[in-house]
């Protein structure tokens, strides 16, 4: 089950990744982004980025192994 969250700007991206991924316990999260927190997420991070609509985006930390997939 993948768990949504809505953090405000300023927490930071990093912090907002660290707090959200429970620091790499959880891999796939949907989450609401602007879009430039989408852009700097795909840039600096192992990260698919997939948009989903009003800001709401699908984070997938490559590497990572799904059931069933």
């Amino acid at each position: 089950m993948t768990k949504i969250e809505n953090r405000p700007e300023a927490a930071g991206l990093g912090r907002l990744l660290s707090e959200c991924f429970d620091r790499g316990e959880r891999l796939q999260r949907e989450l609401r982004l602007s879009p430039a927190q989408a852009q700097a997420l795909a840039a600096d991070y192992p990260a698919d980025v997939r948009p989903m609509g009003e800001n709401w985006y699908e984070i997938t930390f490559r590497g990572a192994y799904f059931h069933g997939s």
